[in-house]
């Protein structure tokens, strides 16, 4: 199932000591909420899926360098900052952009961001009831994780690994609106990556060895939970995603991940 999408561009970042984490299904926000002409900023905590670390990289690689096991995780701290339009009555359009939060220190960095479109499905009618919405999202992330560490006798070596990701994400998202204060979703989605990631070492005799992950697909799916509270002119949104994650690279097997998180946002 793959929906007509928009043209779209897809917003690309650089960030040190970061994760490489996937753009949010966009979960938590209700469907069928919006008129035509409103407004809908977002912003987003939550634990996000890895899309790839050094492991991925240098798969066949017996150990990971000290310093570097804090890349090796499965999901990662981040923040997504979205805006959305409901231009026409069944059609909205949104923008994202992507943060997340390095180790040390601790700072909301720009890594990237997507653009794309909801299509209404079935909407609700009324104050209370059922809308369906399907969405569409391209997404861009970049991330360059940096160590440098002392080479026995010989000097320092620098490690440095680069991720570039590009990505279609998929969501069904249905949501039920119990009363004109809250609103359950559940939100089955699937998300298509293509990632490409290469590691370079600097020795300190100033030689450079390189390993390359080619562009490499990666398909997951989940399925996200949220329930959306009204709060005067906030809107507060704790959700769940429930996801089977692949890795690009080597021989690693998919994963189940739960990633909690939680929304705030307000409507124009």
């Amino acid at each position: 199932m793959r929906p007509a999408l928009l043209p779209v561009l897809a917003l690309s970042a650089l960030a040190a000591s970061c994760a490489l984490p996937a753009v949010s299904a966009g979960t938590f926000l209700p469907a069928g909420d919006l008129k035509r002409g409103d407004l809908h900023a977002n912003i987003s905590f939550e634990v996000a899926r890895v899309l790839a670390g050094p492991t991925d990289v240098d798969a066949s690689a017996r150990a990971v360098p000290p310093g570097a096991q804090q890349w090796t995780v499965s999901t990662w701290a981040t923040s997504d900052a979205s805006v959305r339009w409901q231009a026409f009555d069944r059609l909205a359009f949104e923008a994202q952009l992507k943060l997340v939060n390095p180790v040390s220190p601790f700072a909301l960095v720009p890594i990237g961001g997507g653009i794309g479109a909801r299509l209404r499905l079935m909407d609700r009618g009324g104050p209370k009831g059922f809308a369906l919405e399907l969405g569409g999202r391209l997404v861009g992330i970049g991330v360059q994780q940096r160590l440098t560490r002392s080479q026995d006798l010989l000097g320092r070596q620098t490690d440095t690994w680069n991720y570039r990701s590009v990505g279609l994400e998929v969501p069904l998202i249905g949501s039920y609106r119990i009363s004109p204060l809250v609103a359950v979703t559940a939100s089955p989605f699937m998300r298509l990556y293509r990632i490409r990631a290469w590691h370079n070492v600097v020795a300190a005799d100033n030689s450079v060895t390189t390993t390359l992950l080619p562009w490499t697909a990666v398909l997951t799916a989940g399925l996200g939970l949220s329930v959306a509270m009204d709060l005067g002119p906030v809107q507060l949104a704790p959700g769940l995603a429930l996801e089977l994650s692949a890795r690009p690279g080597g021989d690693q097997h998919t994963s189940f991940l739960f990633e909690p998180g939680l929304a705030v946002g307000t409507r124009f």
